[in-house]
């Protein structure tokens, strides 16, 4: 199965890309190539990652031609308009006209219940279908470190955690690894690890320029607070994203929960690869002692202001060797209504549903897009090691990839959704 689609380019204007899927237009930038009207491409998260040859693009476009539509009508039959009314339809009213939602407002929303609630997630769904259209990126991920020099309160690999078995993967494993996810039709994969000075500038240079030789695919860099230099080396070698999360707008939650460290520091390298051309995905927890609904809506207003590609964020599960053990667990009704208001305030985001999520409840990734969300991540780590990668209790996946790949497909058909990314709507 392949998770993007290729467009055909109808026009070039400098280094932007209008691509034609099935009659509808949308934009991608390249960093890197050349093209020419009539080149078929792949693109991921704006970003054109690879030409298509015409005879390998044909038949996958002929293939997608009948699902695709199919697939759409069956998202706008379920993100209808539901025809109750209750206290917060203004609300959503408001935001479905773009219109910007005030801070009592955003209180109403996270303190929805029952009917409310429903309402309220249809409309962010709506919104997310109005906007977005039924595109859903699902994207691999390899945690190829478990080692971390930081000791956050809330993460099960802090480096106070002496009750893990830790691991490195060397280079040529992590290729191989690279390798397998890209030949189950992966096209955008992040490489995820603690923040471990194991691995040099130079080393992570050499894997980034390894994998977009052999691939063309968009790769993220998930590896905390590097160097900006650092991260410009790693743009330069092919590696167009990142994913850096701010965790609390709270400077003094922040400094409470990771020690030792400044949240301005770490927005600050937010803004750096934002400004150097990366694809940043960031966002925050939920569900840290001491957060209030106001910081929960401060963390959103947050991540909108520094213009994003996509949200992640989720919620905090207790690990039993972490200082937090004995934190309480927020609910999944909790975390749906931050997607939902995500999706209310920032209608044009990419919003991930986390694994974390997946956790609270066997239906969570199903409610996480029926919520408003719109993008996927699936683990390639190797079994030897994906256990070891302990964040949190019930994070290691227990089905193998294909049969994690084949159940979320089945998903997304099933929601109406399409597992692949088209790149950027032409009329944003």
């Amino acid at each position: 199965m392949c998770y993007a689609i290729p467009g055909k380019v109808i026009s070039i204007d400098s280094k932007t890309i209008t691509m034609d899927y099935f009659g509808e237009a949308r934009k991608a930038i390249f960093v890197t190539g050349s093209y020419k009207v009539g080149d078929y491409v792949y693109a991921q998260g704006g970003i054109v990652v690879s030409k298509v040859p015409e005879e390998d693009a044909i038949p996958i476009l002929k293939m997608w031609k009948k699902q695709f539509f199919e697939l759409k009508k069956k998202d706008a039959l379920l993100a209808g308009q539901s025809k109750f009314k209750s206290p917060i339809s203004p609300i959503i009213e408001r935001a479905e006209n773009d219109e910007t939602l005030s801070r009592n407002e955003m209180l109403a929303i996270l303190s929805v219940e029952g009917k409310d609630l429903d309402l309220l997630l249809q409309a962010a769904n709506r919104i997310r279908k109005n906007k977005l259209d039924n595109a859903c990126c699902v994207h691999g991920i390899l945690e190829f470190s478990n080692y971390c020099q930081n000791n956050c309160l809330y993460c099960g690999i802090r480096s106070g955690n002496d009750n893990i078995k830790r691991y490195r993967m060397s280079e040529s494993q992590i290729l191989r690894a690279a390798d397998s996810a890209v030949s189950l039709g992966f096209k955008a994969l992040v490489l995820q690890s603690g923040e471990d000075p194991f691995y040099s500038d130079e080393l992570l240079v050499s894997i980034v320029k390894k994998i977009r030789q052999k691939h063309g695919i968009l790769l993220f860099m998930s590896i905390g607070e590097r160097s900006r230099d650092c991260y410009k080396k790693l743009f330069d070698a092919g590696a167009y994203g990142a994913l850096l999360r701010f965790e609390t707008s709270n400077d003094q939650l922040y400094e409470k929960m990771r020690p030792g460290r400044k949240r301005t520091d770490r927005i600050n390298l937010i803004r750096q690869l934002i400004e150097i051309g990366f694809v940043v995905a960031t966002g925050f927890l939920i569900g840290l002692p001491g957060q209030s609904a106001d910081d929960l809506i401060n963390d959103v207003l947050l991540t909108k202001s520094l213009k994003p590609d996509m949200y992640s964020f989720g919620p905090l599960i207790p690990h039993a060797e972490t200082p937090l053990s004995s934190a309480q667990t927020p609910s999944l009704d909790d975390v749906l209504k931050v997607i939902a208001l995500a999706r209310l305030v920032d209608p044009q985001s990419k919003i991930l549903v986390t694994s974390a999520l997946e956790t609270l409840s066997p239906d969570a990734k199903k409610k996480g897009l029926m919520a408003g969300g719109n993008s996927l991540m699936i683990n390639t780590t190797p079994k030897e090691y994906s256990t070891s990668y302990d964040l949190y209790p019930g994070k290691s996946n227990k089905d193998p990839v294909p049969e994690t790949i084949k159940n979320t497909i089945e998903l997304l058909y099933s929601l109406g959704r399409a597992p692949t990314d088209l790149g950027v709507n032409d009329d944003r």
